[in-house]
């Protein structure tokens, strides 16, 4: 495709659309689809241009249809000549994560139009209900400043990694009853959480490299290098590092270097006793220098060595062996055993190197630090001079009065449990908490209620950890129902919110159409009964136990469709 001066691309992904074979882009500026192996765009939609998008509720294919505004109107959407793209993948979960994030994307842009036009028509001056509205009602606006790019490519790596999310977000903002902001404002703490998760750097495995053979049928053996063995090999083997560098490509391929890798004597020795294989030059090589650099006293600097010597460190071992030489303490009597004591003495100094910080390397590197840590570590707190607090004395000229006070206090706290009532102190702890009404003296409403939920699903697992099993649910059935469970709690929770807020056209339309959704659920909740009832399982109440558990969904939904009605009612 032909890139526009300043033009980047930021998607793309094989489509199909009028069931020819292409490529769908988008760019910082453009949705552009071109057919396979063409570089002129066949559909092309400048970002002012696009509506919205569109997706089909059909399993059976993956679609997504763009709307785009009508000519001449301001954002009247026009679905004449909408392109359709299809995704015709084998895998249908990568099909879908595919067209999730171009949803994003248009969700995201036409998401900024919106708030750029409600902010350019906001008036200089406030009206009465503004004057008057709370502070809590401001801290519940929402999409104030538009995301960044990396909070949107953040979103969409949480999305893909995450199918349950990736429903509710299906459900909620691409089919327009929530807004993008709206719907990650409640979930901050799991971009925050991915987020440092993400910037995490995986350490080196601290386990040991041992390069097992496989076993074939016909009697030979096979090995197997990996990218990441192979990097492994190099850490722990400088030499064969160099020798790769010096060879491959130019020598010999990269297959045979491996091949005779395994072969030499240089890997196979210390592996058993008579594993003595053919000389190779390469690897006879990697042995000479692999002996010179441990033979070679210069490579350990005893210049700033520590003189502290631990005689405690060994205490307990030392109490029941004794301290006499054993067999760990002598040199190895055949080179065999050398060779491999060696490497794991070169193992051990690889692990260690990497927790070593950066303070521990300074104190070890010059005669001052060496000397001021061994002051440090001989230094008797005994035969210290012990310096002498600073006290200002108090001095109370009349200590009758403070005596007194405490008398009287005294006196207060007796004569205030003789007239305690036993009405008044049942009175203080009598609560009345209706669960049906919105939260709105409790806080953070989203945490309460999330700690309420972990601590009751807590103990009921604790009393009774195999229920699912014990009840015989299906697994279908079972996830259909946190289905429901999820998509009613997220609308209510945002209708809630919306109600709490001083009524407005935007807030009710929104409302609306949540309120409208909630059938939606309803007719799911039904579908999962239907399903329960003629579910072959050994469970003959199933059908009953599903109804029974997703009763207080619609009891919910009933009572905020209720509460809605009033809503518009006092409006």
């Amino acid at each position: 495709m032909i890139l526009l001066p300043g033009e980047t691309i930021k998607l793309s992904s094989k489509s199909l659309h009028k069931k020819a074979e292409g490529t769908l882009y988008f760019t910082n500026k453009r949705l552009v689809w071109c057919k396979k192996d063409e570089q002129v765009p066949t559909v092309e939609i400048a970002h002012e241009a696009i509506h919205s998008p569109r997706v089909n509720k059909s399993d059976t294919k993956v679609m997504l249809k763009v709307i785009t505004i009508a000519p001449g109107t301001a954002n009247e959407p026009s679905e004449t000549n909408a392109p359709v793209f299809n995704w015709n993948q084998e895998n249908k979960a990568e099909a879908n994560g595919e067209r999730t994030k171009f949803v994003t994307e248009l969700s995201i842009l036409t998401t900024r139009r919106t708030q750029a036009a409600v902010s350019g028509q906001k008036s200089a001056a406030p009206t009465p209900s503004q004057n008057t509205t709370n502070n809590e009602y401001s801290k519940l606006k929402i999409g104030a400043t538009p995301a960044s790019a990396d909070e949107i490519k953040l979103r969409q790596e949480v999305l893909s990694k995450n199918g349950d999310l990736a429903k509710v977000h299906k459900s909620l903002v691409i089919s327009g009853l929530v807004s993008e902001d709206e719907f990650w404002s409640t979930r901050k703490h799991i971009l925050e959480t991915y987020g440092i998760q993400s910037q995490l750097r995986k350490g080196e495995s601290s386990a040991w490299l041992d390069l097992a053979p496989q076993n074939l049928e016909t009697g030979n053996f096979k090995y197997t290098i990996t990218p990441n063995v192979a990097r492994r090999i190099f850490k722990e083997y400088p030499q064969v590092k160099r020798a790769y560098v010096d060879n491959v490509p130019h020598v010999v391929s990269e297959k045979e270097f491996w091949k005779r890798f395994v072969a030499s004597q240089f890997f196979n020795r210390g592996r058993s006793a008579d594993a003595v294989k053919g000389r190779d030059k390469i690897f006879d090589k990697c042995t000479q220098e692999e002996d010179s650099a441990f033979n070679d006293t210069k490579r350990i600097n005893l210049a700033f060595l520590t003189r502290l010597l631990d005689l405690t460190r060994t205490e307990e071992d030392a109490t029941e062996t004794g301290n006499a030489p054993d067999f760990t303490m002598r040199p190895s009597r055949t080179d065999s055993k050398l060779a491999l004591i060696r490497r794991f003495n070169h193992h051990s100094q690889l692990v260690l190197q990497t927790v070593l910080n950066s303070k521990r390397k300074q104190l070890a590197s010059d005669h001052n630090s060496a000397d001021k840590m061994l002051k440090e570590a001989t230094a008797l707190e005994d035969l210290n001079i012990a310096q002498p607090e600073k006290k200002v004395r108090l001095n109370v000229k009349d200590r009758s009065r403070y005596f007194s006070s405490l008398a009287a206090d005294d006196a207060g706290k007796q004569n205030k449990k003789r007239a305690l009532d036993p009405a008044e102190v049942r009175a203080a702890l009598d609560i009345s908490f209706d669960i049906s009404r919105p939260l709105n003296g409790c806080g953070n409403a989203q945490k309460t209620m999330g700690t309420l939920s972990q601590a009751t699903h807590r103990l009921t697992l604790q009393k009774r950890p195999n229920r699912i099993q014990e009840l015989q649910i299906p697994e279908n059935i079972n996830v259909a129902v946190a289905e429901c469970h999820g998509a009613g709690t997220e609308m209510l929770r945002h209708l809630w919110a919306i109600l709490r807020m001083p009524p407005s056209p935007e807030r009710r339309q929104k409302a609306e159409k949540i309120v409208a959704a909630f059938d939606n659920v309803t007719r799911h909740v039904r579908e999962t009964i239907a399903e329960a009832s003629s579910a072959d399982t050994k469970n003959p109440k199933l059908s009953a136990m599903i109804e029974k558990m997703l009763q207080p969904t619609l009891e919910s939904l009933r009572v905020g469709k209720k509460s809605f009605e009033s809503y518009i009612k006092a409006a």
